[in-house]
C-alpha cells in the first residue's frame, strides 16, 4: 500500500510540474509571438527610402522595451511618416497601451470568478504512542480532491464585470486621446520646420536686396553722388539683414530640434520632409539638418566692384508668396464642429465610461453583503492499514462577513466619487464647447487675413522696385529704399508666419474635435 502511495505522490508532482511548465511556456509563446508581430506590423508601417538597395538600412530597431524607429540619413519623409514614427516611438502611448492591457486583465480576473476553482492536497500522518506497558506507531498518508463552483452571486460578480468593462474602455479612449495629441504635437513642429525654411528665404533674399543697394551706395558715392552717411547706412542695413539671416538660421535649428524631439529621435540625422500645399517651394522635399552658420554668412559677404559699373536692380523672390495661397477649406462648420467633438472626444468619452464605472462600483457596494451560492464536489483517500475512498457533493449559500458601519461608509464613498466625476464631466463638456469655438474663430481669423497680407506683400515688392528704380536715376533717397527694403521684408516675414499660424490653428481645430486623418485612423486599427 505504502508503494501505491509514493506511486501516487509521484504521479501528482510530475502532473503539477507540467501544468507549471505548460502555463510558463505559454506565457513565454504568447509574449514570444506578440513582439514578432509588433515587429512585423512596426516595419510594414513606416515608408522607406525609394531608393531599394538602400531601404534595407532605413530603419533601425532597438526592442527592449518597444520597437524604436530610426531615420536614415538622406531619408525622404512625408508628414504622414512623421505621424508615425511618432506614435511607434513615443513611450507615453506606449505607457497607454500597457494600460489597456492591464485594464483588460483585470477585466479576465472579473471573469474568472464564473470559472470553476480546483483544490488538491495529500498529507502523511504519523503518531507514536508509548505508555509502561505498550508502545505503538500510526501512521496515515491522504490525498485530497475538490473543485469548487460558483452558482449565484445575487448581482455581485455581473456587476464586478461591468465595471471591469467600462474601464477597458476608458483605457482604450485615454490610448486614443494620447495618440491624437502626438498627431498635433508632430504637425505643429512640421510646420514649425517647413515656416523655418520659408523665413530663412525670406532672409536671403533681404541679404540680397540690401547688398546691391550696399554696391549702389558705394558706387555712388566714389563718384562723388551720394554721402557718406548714406553707404554708412547701406553698411548697417546688411549688416543686420546678416544678423537677421542668423536669428532665422537658429529658428530652424530649434524647430528641427523640436520635430525631432516630438518623433523620439535621438541625434541630428539629415534628412528630408516633403512640401505640403500650403508651404510651396520650388523643390519638393525641404532639407531637415543643424546648419554651418559660419560657412552660410561668407557666401554674403559684399563683392568687389568697379568704380561705375551697372548694377543689377532685380530683386530675389520667394516662390512661397511669389503665388495666391490657395489651400482646402475646412470641411465642418461651427455647429458640425461642436457636435463631432461631443461624439468623437476621446478624453470625454472616457470620462463617461469611468463616470459608468463609478455608478456599477455603488451598486456592488449595495450590494456586496449578499450571500454566494456555491457547490462543491470532493474526493478523498485515507489509508490507515486499509485504503477507504471517500466522495462528497454539497451545496452552501455563504454570506461575506458584515459590518454594517464599513459598508455604510464605503456606499457614502462611492457616492462622492460619482459627483466628483458628474462635476468633471460636467466641466469637460463646457470646455470642449468654448476651446472648439475659440480654435474654429482663431482659423477663421487666420484665412482672412492670408489673402490681405498676400496683397500687402505685393504691394510692398511693388513699392520696393519703385524705390530702387527712383534711387538708381537720382530722383529718390536712401530713407526711402530704406523704409521700402524693410516694409517688403517685414511683409513676407508676416506672410509666412500667417501660413504656418493658420496650419498650427486647423491642427488644434482637428485636435478638438478628435479628427484623425484616414492614415493615422487606418494605423490605430491595425
Amino acid at each position: 500500500m505504502k508503494k501505491i502511495l509514493q506511486l501516487s505522490l509521484l504521479i501528482l508532482s510530475l502532473l503539477f510540474a507540467n501544468v507549471a511548465n505548460a502555463i510558463v511556456d505559454n506565457a513565454n509563446n504568447s509574449q514570444k509571438n506578440q513582439t514578432q508581430t509588433t515587429k512585423k506590423r512596426f516595419l510594414q508601417r513606416v515608408k522607406t527610402d525609394k531608393n531599394e538597395e538602400n531601404s534595407k538600412d532605413a530603419i533601425e530597431l532597438d526592442t527592449k522595451s518597444y520597437t524604436k524607429i530610426q531615420i536614415q540619413e538622406n531619408q525622404e519623409l512625408s508628414l504622414d511618416d512623421c505621424i508615425k514614427i511618432a506614435i511607434e516611438n513615443s513611450p507615453s502611448i506606449q505607457k497607454y497601451k500597457d494600460l489597456v492591457v492591464v485594464a483588460q486583465s483585470l477585466l479576465g480576473q472579473s471573469k474568472a470568478s464564473y470559472f470553476p476553482s480546483l483544490n488538491l492536497g495529500t498529507g502523511y500522518y504519523g503518531n507514536y504512542l508509548k505508555s509502561n506497558a505498550i508502545s505503538d506507531f500510526d501512521n496515515s498518508y491522504s490525498l485530497n480532491a475538490s473543485i469548487n463552483q460558483l452558482l449565484f452571486s445575487f448581482g455581485k460578480v455581473g456587476t464586478r464585470i461591468k465595471k471591469a468593462k467600462l474601464n477597458k474602455i476608458a483605457a482604450d479612449y485615454n490610448l486614443n486621446h494620447e495618440i491624437i495629441k502626438t498627431v498635433f504635437n508632430v504637425k505643429t513642429n512640421y510646420y514649425a520646420v517647413l515656416a523655418a525654411v520659408a523665413n530663412i528665404k525670406v532672409q536671403k533674399a533681404n541679404i540680397y536686396v540690401n547688398e546691391r543697394q550696399y554696391q549702389h551706395t558705394k558706387a555712388y558715392f566714389e563718384e562723388g553722388l551720394k554721402s557718406k552717411i548714406d553707404l554708412v547706412n547701406a553698411e548697417v542695413n546688411l549688416s543686420n539683414a546678416k544678423i537677421a539671416y542668423e536669428t532665422a538660421v537658429n529658428a530652424y535649428d530649434t524647430a528641427v530640434v523640436t520635430l525631432n524631439n516630438s518623433m523620439y529621435i535621438e541625434g541630428s540625422p539629415k534628412y528630408s520632409i516633403s512640401k505640403i500645399e500650403t508651404f510651396r517651394f520650388d523643390n519638393q522635399y525641404a532639407e531637415v539638418a543643424l546648419k554651418n552658420t559660419s560657412q552660410d554668412i561668407e557666401e554674403f559677404k559684399a563683392p568687389q566692384i568697379v568704380n561705375g559699373a551697372v548694377m543689377e536692380t532685380s530683386i530675389e523672390k520667394n516662390e512661397l508668396t511669389d503665388h495666391p495661397y490657395d489651400y482646402a477649406k475646412f470641411p465642418y462648420t461651427l455647429e458640425e464642429s461642436l457636435k463631432l467633438a461631443n461624439e468623437h472626444r476621446p478624453d470625454l468619452r472616457s470620462l463617461t465610461a469611468v463616470r459608468d464605472s463609478l455608478k456599477k462600483e455603488l451598486t456592488y457596494q449595495k450590494i456586496q453583503y449578499l450571500p454566494n451560492l456555491n457547490a462543491k464536489g470532493g474526493y478523498g483517500l485515507n489509508t490507515n492499514g486499509t485504503a477507504i475512498n471517500s466522495f462528497n457533493i454539497q451545496g452552501s449559500l455563504d454570506f461575506p462577513s458584515i459590518n454594517v458601519m464599513d459598508i455604510k461608509y464605503k456606499i457614502e464613498e462611492a457616492k462622492a466619487r460619482l459627483d466628483v466625476a458628474d462635476a468633471e464631466l460636467d466641466k469637460l463638456s463646457k470646455d470642449i464647447y468654448f476651446s472648439v469655438q475659440k480654435a474654429y474663430t482663431n482659423m477663421i481669423q487666420y484665412e482672412k487675413k492670408i489673402p490681405l497680407t498676400y496683397v500687402s506683400v505685393k504691394q510692398t515688392f511693388e513699392n520696393l522696385e519703385l524705390a530702387l528704380g527712383r534711387y538708381e536715376v537720382g530722383l529718390g533717397n536712401f530713407l526711402e529704399v530704406h523704409d521700402a527694403i524693410e516694409n517688403y521684408n517685414k511683409a513676407q516675414e508676416n506672410y509666412v508666419k500667417l501660413i504656418f499660424d493658420y496650419n498650427v490653428s486647423r491642427a488644434k481645430l482637428e485636435l478638438e474635435i478628435a479628427k484623425i486623418d484616414e492614415n493615422v485612423q487606418k494605423e490605430k486599427n491595425e
